[in-house]
């Protein structure tokens, strides 16, 4: 499944290096190091979400649409 940890952690990091960046005024490179960081860590939030579909995707095939409907409807009932 989506580690969710993993994606706040890079959303964390996301700010900070944003934080970085506005204080590097007078720095071009080290203002694009950061943008590169924040990047790399928006790729990594995407690529985290990517597998955690595939394995949710490969869950459901294992578990097959027609049981999927009859628990839809038990929780509709409830």
């Amino acid at each position: 499944m989506i580690k969710v940890d993993a994606i706040y952690n890079s959303l964390l990091k996301i700010e900070k290096q944003m934080k970085a960046y506005e204080l590097l005024d007078d720095d071009p490179e080290m203002k694009m190091k950061a943008l590169e960081n924040v990047v790399d860590e928006f790729d990594a939030i995407g690529d985290e979400a990517l597998e955690g579909i595939k394995q949710v995707t490969a869950l459901l095939k294992k578990v097959g649409s027609e049981d999927i409907g009859n628990r839809i409807e038990m929780l509709k009932t409830k």
